[in-house]
């Protein structure tokens, strides 16, 4: 990530003045765990206030929840006229003071007020965020559940569902914005983490909750069944009214306060009509002390729900009883089923009642498990090391530098076919970048699937498709490009706060926008990346006219980097060399390979259903790629090895593929040569630790990262002299001058029949790749930022 991820093994003795945010006040666990925590912060000495969004009336007063704890309703400060609020039809979890608050709490807030706040759930985030931004306090945004978790899980079964599509596409917007403002994202479990990082760019801290164990637990476990927490129809409680039904003689007590009285008094008649009046109890409030004397009554704590978190789990098992509730449950995180509890797959009636009956008839397993989840609690789950951790989180927040703001341009790519080497560059450094840094992505629409994944704070500006766009003809590439060079010179002008600029490629569309901004901007460092240089029209393959414009491109690109660039990274030595002959300046010039995966290609598992090949080519179906070398190639090794196989790894234009498998056809090679076309990673690398060598055929090439992959999947490769073989990779190859296919050939065959030198060439060809791993070149690319940075003035 490039924010480093803050350690949160200790806290600080520095005080300030901390505001912990909460939409209302009730007895839900993200209001309690609040009120805890401000209760806690003050312990440690810390100013900590409790800021509550709105007054809302309730038949139960909760007003004795922050007894002792200093509060504020922000809603008090508010035009009188705008001080009610109303509840929107069907949401549960939104009123009118929701949407307004941003507004209006902003002002009630005076300037430096508070160090930070704390803001508990998506939509208090809202008011946070704009208090942030008008008053620059710096916010850490506690996230329960996204919005889109609640809508699915809450609201797919009501009317609201028809409005899905809308409504998750305005929550994502004002998600994402707050989600990006925040300083520190946190969530209480693991459950949402994949969201947010798929969604946000953002990966969140996990600080569990915690509960007050109590300093004894009884020496028997009852003999009922409990369930507490916080109540409404979407937690299923009637499914515990089948479940009691299967358990003749046991008494059931369901505690908690409930969402309405509607529901309240909806349930209570659902337990009359199914009879149930003399075995359920229902109790719409405790204190902790009643609730310890539910527990000490208790056999089991149940629960039909599936929960993000389920603090009300926690608080069972810290008063000695065993839980049963939905596996993947967010509390289930640091408990073992079967250890302290069941786990049930599924809200599943025969598989709850196999559990709780075993619980029931086996006292000494209950008690057993309600111990064992009680030490768990007093080991890891205490309001004080969640108090002491988010206090050095704060810590950090307040601490914490500005981020760099890195703009990258990366819109090269014209079809959809697999990505070039040049386009694979940056993603996987900006990954794993250990600095302050944020990324904003401006890119075409065919090149964003990777970015899109990628695990980092990141903004995507995705340019606006043409009507040229994904033709391969060399027309509507040449105006796809000026298309884009016109969006993105926009969309990097915008982008007002970056300050390093960085171009993917030197090819013309990733740096004239570059280059235009910058002599606009001379403040901003441009970072301009040299991949590949392509040859003279007259000695490059394809079409005359193509090459010629290509080559025109390419002396524009050039041009402007050399005269603009504040550092220029070329991908290997020998392209540094011919930099120097056309004028580039020794004083900015670095060297920068790519690099490798190495932990992903050396633990994938070995497929048996993939094919033995002898031979691999793996690479993008173009003709500098060497592809049309492959067929004679081959044709010459089964001279001498007739049923040897040839795997051709990689997508591009239909109709070279089509014509690919004409000219096999042709050479009798239909039972040898397999194009297998584009492949998920982990088929590549399974496939490629089964073969015997990799042919990298390339007429022109920056670094070859599939060498790499091949090496390190334990091939030794044959290719052509391109410059790579013996500059990027010493090791581990056999080469041969530019276009001799029989000497190709005759090395392909020699490796074939000689197994013990394709073993030293693998051996070297291994040994090599530890330096080539992404983390050592992310650090070397890293060293380079700072450096150019330091220039800055």
């Amino acid at each position: 990530m490039p924010t480093k991820k803050p350690k949160i093994s200790q806290s600080s003795q520095r005080t300030y003045t901390i505001g912990v945010v909460i939409d209302q006040l009730l007895a839900g666990g993200v209001q309690l765990a609040a009120i805890e925590q401000v209760r806690q912060l003050r312990k440690l000495g810390q100013h900590a206030t409790l800021l509550i969004l709105m007054r809302k009336r309730y038949p139960i007063d909760f007003s004795h929840l922050v007894d002792g704890v200093p509060h504020l309703y922000l809603s008090d400060s508010y035009p009188p006229s705008l001080r009610q609020t109303v509840k929107l039809p069907i949401f549960n979890f939104l009123s009118t003071l929701h949407l307004v608050s941003p507004l209006l709490a902003p002002p009630v807030i005076k300037p430096g007020q508070y160090d930070i706040l704390v803001s508990w759930g998506t939509t208090t985030c809202l008011t946070t965020q704009a208090i942030f931004r008008k008053r620059k306090i710096p916010y850490i945004a506690i996230i329960p559940d996204p919005i889109d978790y609640i809508l699915e899980h809450v609201y797919s079964k009501t009317s609201l569902s028809l409005f899905f599509p809308l409504l998750k596409r305005i929550a994502k917007y004002f998600e994402a914005s707050f989600v990006k403002d925040a300083s520190q994202v946190v969530i209480i479990s693991k459950v949402h983490a994949p969201y947010l990082v798929k969604h946000y760019g953002r990966k969140p801290i996990v600080l569990h909750l915690g509960v007050h164990p109590p300093p004894s637990l009884p020496t028997k476990r009852g003999k009922e069944l409990l369930s507490f927490g916080r109540w409404e129809k979407e937690k299923n409680p009637t499914f515990l009214l089948h479940l009691i039904k299967k358990i003749p003689k046991v008494q059931l007590t369901i505690a908690g306060t409930w969402m309405s009285d509607d529901e309240l008094i909806w349930f209570r008649n659902r337990i009359k009509s199914e009879r149930l009046s003399k075995r359920v109890s229902v109790i719409d409030h405790y204190t902790a002390k009643s609730l310890a004397k539910l527990c000490s009554r208790a056999r089991l704590w149940v629960h039909p729900h599936f929960e993000a978190f389920g603090l009300a789990a926690l608080e069972a098992a810290g008063h000695g009883l065993p839980i049963v509730i939905p596996e993947k449950s967010g509390v289930t995180e640091k408990f073992t089923s079967g250890i302290h509890g069941f786990f049930p797959g599924s809200v599943d009636l025969k598989e709850y009642l196999k559990f709780v009956r075993l619980l029931l008839t086996d006292e000494r397993l209950a008690f057993r498990m309600g111990i064992a989840a009680s030490q768990v609690v007093k080991r890891d789950f205490t309001w004080t090391t969640n108090v002491k951790k988010l206090l050095h989180l704060i810590t950090y927040s307040i601490d914490k530098k500005p981020s760099t703001q890195v703009a990258v341009i990366e819109i090269g790519h014209t079809q959809g076919t697999t990505l070039s080497g040049g386009d694979k560059l940056m993603e996987p450094m900006a990954t794993r970048l250990t600095g302050n840094y944020s990324f904003t992505i401006i890119v075409s629409h065919l090149g964003s699937a990777h970015w899109k994944q990628a695990q980092l704070t990141k903004k995507m500006r995705i340019l606006p498709r043409n009507r040229f766009d994904g033709f391969s003809d060399p027309v509507s590439v040449f105006l796809t490009y000026c298309h884009r060079m016109w969006t993105a010179s926009f969309a990097l002008w915008r982008e007002k706060d970056a300050k390093v600029i960085y171009s993917s490629t030197n090819i013309l569309p990733d740096v004239l926008p570059a280059f235009v901004v910058k002599r606009f901007r001379p403040q901003a460092l441009w970072i301009a990346r040299i991949h590949h240089l392509i040859p003279p029209p007259h000695k490059r393959e394809g079409k005359p006219i193509v090459n010629i414009v290509s080559y025109l491109m390419q002396w524009l690109a050039l041009v402007m980097i050399r005269t603009g660039a504040d550092t220029v990274i070329a991908l290997n030595e020998s392209l540094k060399s011919q930099l120097l002959t056309r004028g580039f300046s020794r004083r900015n010039l670095e060297v920068l390979g790519a690099g490798i995966d190495l932990r992903h290609i050396g633990t994938g598992k070995d497929r048996s259903n993939i094919g033995q090949y002898e031979g691999v080519f793996l690479g993008r179906l173009h003709p500098t790629k060497g592809i049309f070398d492959l067929i004679p190639i081959w044709r010459r090794v089964i001279n001498s090895h007739p049923q040897a196989r040839l795997a051709v790894i990689g997508g591009g234009q239909e109709y070279l593929h089509g014509f690919l498998e004409r000219l096999i056809a042709k050479a009798g090679l239909a039972g040898n040569v397999r194009l297998l076309g584009q492949l998920p990673d982990s088929e590549v690398y399974a496939l490629m630790r089964k073969a015997k060598i990799f042919l990298f055929t390339d007429h022109e090439a920056g670094w070859g990262l599939a060498v790499a992959e091949a090496m390190a999947c334990g091939l030794p490769v044959v290719g052509f002299d391109t410059g790579v073989l013996g500059s990027v990779y010493r090791r581990g190859f056999r080469k041969v001058p530019l276009g001799d296919i029989d000497g190709f050939a005759r090395e392909t065959q020699t490796l074939l029949d000689k197994p013990r030198l394709r073993a030293r060439l693998v051996a070297e060809a291994i040994s090599q790749m530890r330096s080539l791993d992404w983390n050592t070149t992310t650090r070397q690319f890293e060293r380079i930022l700072v450096k150019t940075m330091s220039r800055e003035g």
